[in-house]
């Protein structure tokens, strides 16, 4: 991959886009701190506060924890590895949990719900961080369409309400680029790395490569209209 030099400013959603292999999940986890980069390095502010959504597919599907304690463990950290005292902490949990729009289902077990309610128990568990930072790996990967606009309306509201900025790693080009502030072209196989505005990004030599169809299809549309 080539070097890279970007800056995620506050309340900004940015869509890492990029076909299977490119090296998005890679960069999270590199962005988070969880691998080390090749080379440069990441700055953050001080006391920045980061929260990370994994795929589903990175979840034990068999783990036994209710809804409530997975959000509590979510919360611990550095200064509160053993959660000593969760019941200062059940109010975060539940009011991120009712944002997000499954308080009722606390005491359900992560492993009984729907694809749509799991990832929004996963979205609770960042909120309830209160993050200034929210990374999330393909948050709408295998839902349908009714709960993939349920997560992406939830994603709005976390920037809206809450001002926290946003990493999204998305399959959905069209509707990430229409949503987002910023963009990152990720290509590990054709040393692409090319961050832009949304809309700069649309005409980039490197996105018109990579998405030709999709370049294509569009311009088609715009002639029909």
């Amino acid at each position: 991959m080539p070097p890279l030099t970007f800056t995620v400013g506050a309340g900004e959603l940015w869509a890492v886009i990029g076909p299977n292999g490119a090296g998005k999940s890679t960069f999270v986890r590199t962005a988070l701190g969880l691998s080390r980069p090749v080379a440069g390095a990441i700055e953050r502010r001080p006391g920045l506060r980061l929260a990370y959504v994994p795929q589903q597919s990175a979840l034990d599907a068999i783990f036994p924890v209710s809804v409530l304690d997975f959000v509590l463990m979510g919360l611990q950290g550095t200064g509160n590895v053993t959660l000593a005292n969760p019941r200062a902490y059940l109010g975060r949990a539940r009011a991120a949990l009712a944002e997000a729009g499954v308080g009722t289902l606390e005491r359900r077990q992560l492993r009984d719900l729907s694809g749509g309610q799991r990832q929004r128990v996963l979205m609770a568990r960042a909120l309830a961080t209160d993050a200034d930072l929210v990374f999330l790996d393909e948050p709408t990967a295998a839902l349908d369409a009714s709960a993939e606009q349920e997560v992406l309306n939830l994603i709005q509201r976390i920037r809206q309400l809450r001002g926290a900025a946003v990493v999204m790693v998305t399959h959905l080009v069209e509707d990430g680029l229409e949503r987002a502030d910023h963009a990152l072209l990720l290509d590990r196989d054709h040393r692409v790395a090319f961050a832009a505005t949304a809309a700069a990004m649309r005409s980039a030599p490197e996105f018109e490569h990579i998405y030709a169809r999709f370049v294509g299809r569009r311009a088609q549309e715009e002639e029909k209209s």
